[in-house]
């Protein structure tokens, strides 16, 4: 049997604690809650407001591909929008799956890389995508922290201070893309560092090609991000499309509110809590934030469900808003190596193709010695 290697085995294991958080999840709700109720909760919901929790995935997941793909024609980077839409998946499903969301750009990257857009482009590209989805993260919640607050401090009281935390976190992770963009010698400097390091403790055999290769990365990467900053109003585009999209996944509450049959507090408010919540957890070093998330939405949405209803509706908002990405993300996954596969065999099949047959070249050969 093929030994499997670090980087799958290590994959197993993340999605091993993944499972193991859901149950651990299921087995905590059957302790705290009545099953009885949770199983009502659950036969009265409604399937029609469950559509709109869908439609705000899919929304999510459509602009996700459509921000990377508009950067890339800004750039003049001949890709399609499928394929950026494939590649976006695929980064939700590594990101979903990884500590810290730290494996989806690194598998991004590969993926654009072997449909011809080069490291240091798409790493911009994702550069830029994270720094307009923080930005629009921290502007509409800061706007909605302010805009409704006696009505925030009423429902969170005491644990505000756990979202000034999440706010310095996301806000630190914007100044370090902000370096990493107008910094070039700070980042090489970096770059430098971990080569060497990388190289002591025998991870890198040659220093010198290393750092020329990352080198020239960071040249196509800030070569990049110079074009964005000289035409304003294409930052200015994908940054109006990553607020309808955080929009988009925070309304997944809203719906699931609703159904369960919930009116009494508007859409505008949940969805200022749903920011809250987001901020707060998401810097959670575990995949998905698993554990923070589950435990913020009962500490923060408690007050807007009945105690027969909450657990439910923490399971079906946490399907919708994080299981889903790992399940369609996955299919993508596997799209994307069935295509790679069909690929080498056609590319493997035409290099064949291409080979002079042996049994023809003899005979010209020898007639070119008669001659």
């Amino acid at each position: 049997m093929k030994r499997l290697s670090k980087a799958q085995r290590k994959m197993i294991l993340n999605i091993a604690f993944i499972i193991f958080t859901f149950l651990l999840v299921l087995y905590l709700v059957g302790q705290a809650g009545d099953l009885g109720e949770i199983a009502e909760a659950f036969r009265t919901v409604s399937l029609v407001w469950l559509l709109g929790a869908l439609g705000c995935f899919a929304a999510h997941v459509l602009l996700e591909g459509l921000i990377v793909f508009l950067f890339f024609r800004y750039q003049q980077v001949d890709i399609t929008l499928g394929s950026c839409s494939l590649v976006g998946l695929i980064g939700m499903f590594y990101s979903n799956i990884t500590p810290a969301a730290t494996g989806g750009q690194p598998m991004q990257v590969f993926s654009y890389k072997k449909r011809g857009v080069s490291p240091g482009v798409a790493t911009s590209a994702l550069a830029v995508k994270f720094f307009c989805w923080q930005c629009a993260l921290l502007v509409l919640g800061a706007f909605l922290w302010i805009a409704f607050g006696p009505f925030v401090y009423q429902v969170l009281g005491n644990a505000l201070w756990l979202v000034g935390v999440g706010f310095f976190l996301n806000s630190v992770m914007v100044a370090l893309v902000i370096l990493l963009a107008i910094s070039r010698n700070v980042v090489r400097a970096i770059i430098i560092f971990f080569v060497n390091l990388a190289h002591k403790i025998r991870l890198v055999k040659d220093v010198a090609k290393s750092s020329s290769k990352w080198d020239a990365a960071l040249n196509d990467f800030h070569a990049s991000v110079e074009i964005l900053t000289k035409h304003p109003w294409h930052f200015l585009s994908l940054f109006a499309l990553s607020l309808v999209q955080v929009t988009a996944l925070m309304s997944v509450i809203y719906f699931v509110y609703r159904g369960f049959g919930l009116s009494q507090t508007p859409y505008i408010k949940l969805l200022a809590i749903q920011f809250l919540l987001y901020i707060t957890a998401s810097f959670t070093p575990l995949p998905g934030a698993s554990g923070a998330q589950e435990g913020g939405f009962y500490l923060f949405f408690r007050p807007f469900f009945p105690e027969g209803t909450i657990f439910a509706a923490l399971l079906v908002w946490r399907f919708f808003s994080y299981y889903m990405f790992i399940l369609v993300g996955f299919a993508a996954v596997a799209i994307d190596q069935t295509y790679l596969s069909r690929r080498r065999r056609k590319d493997k099949k035409q290099a064949l193709d291409d080979e002079p047959d042996p049994a023809q070249s003899v005979p010209i050969a020898q007639k070119e010695a008669e001659h």
